[in-house]
């Protein structure tokens, strides 16, 4: 028999984090969503992580930001 503990308040908000950064990824890859509005959407995450987890945010940057500057580079950089 497999016991599934209850999330905690900050493992939810920490998937929902991951879900929003996802989304973020695709809107940079998949859409001709405007780079300006890209940044507004990465500053709104940030700042809702920061809220959460303010003693975390170099990992965040390590893995968020490092992943949208990357993914702009690859599939924005001739567009823009």
């Amino acid at each position: 028999m497999v016991i599934v503990q209850p999330k905690s308040y900050y493992d939810r908000r920490a998937e929902e984090i991951r879900r929003q950064a996802d989304r973020i990824a695709v809107l940079i890859v998949s859409t001709d969503y405007p780079l300006v509005d890209i940044a507004i959407e990465r500053s709104n995450l940030r700042d809702e992580a920061e809220s959460l987890f303010p003693d975390r945010m170099e990992i965040y940057d390590r893995i968020y930001e490092s992943r949208f500057d990357r993914l702009i580079e690859q599939w924005r950089a001739e567009i823009e």
